[in-house]
């Protein structure tokens, strides 16, 4: 046997090697991939499940915002039948004030929050137009956007632009300045997905 693999081991270490690469590519392309799975979403009953799964994933990218969850008082987003939501902390719960009497799915808005909480950037674009603005990227003041307020009072403004076709990347801006265009992996587009259906009980 010591005979076999001194004058084998080149072909024996080249097959290992071989296998290694083919576990390690297997686990590459069945990891789940947020951005993957919201531009996969077919409208489906499953869709909102779907969509509380990829809220946990991990994004790609640096972070341009970073909070706990407990650290956002209201937030407000436009869902997928294009209304205007919000919805304010009580204590621990969540209220929808424009009806309070309404009892939301607390779950999904901690899973919806990991979207606005931990937002990524995989690259800028620094706009050199003269007047700074974003249509090139779907930005306006017209453009959907999301809110988070904290405790203090302080409002983040997440303006969402064009999902690019062929990388299902989202364009988004800060605080309206669209002179700074910011590339999400994607996985940003997810909060506009839910439906109000979705988030109450």
């Amino acid at each position: 046997m010591k005979k076999f693999i001194s004058k084998n081991y080149k072909g024996i270490f080249l097959a290992l090697a071989i296998v290694l690469l083919i576990v390690v590519l297997i686990i590459t392309f069945n990891s789940k991939n947020p951005a993957k799975m919201i531009q996969n979403l077919d409208g489906s009953d499953e869709q909102a499940e779907v969509l509380d799964e990829a809220s946990e994933i991990e994004d790609e990218g640096e972070n341009v915002i970073l909070l706990d969850n407990e650290e956002v008082y209201s937030f407000q987003i436009t869902d997928s039948n294009n209304i205007m939501l919000t919805f304010e902390r009580d204590g621990n719960d969540w209220v929808y004030p424009d009806d309070p009497t309404i009892d939301i799915n607390e779950e999904r808005i901690e899973k919806l929050l990991n979207y606005i909480t931990d937002v990524r950037f995989v690259d800028v674009i620094v706009n050199d137009s003269e007047d700074g603005d974003g249509d090139e990227y779907g930005l306006n003041q017209d453009s959907p956007v999301y809110t988070i307020k904290d405790a203090n009072g302080y409002s983040t403004f997440i303006s969402i632009g064009k999902t690019d076709d062929k990388t299902g990347q989202v364009y988004f801006a800060l605080n309206y300045d669209f002179s700074t265009v910011y590339v999400n992996s994607g996985k940003l587009a997810g909060v506009n997905k839910y439906a109000i259906e979705d988030l109450i009980q």
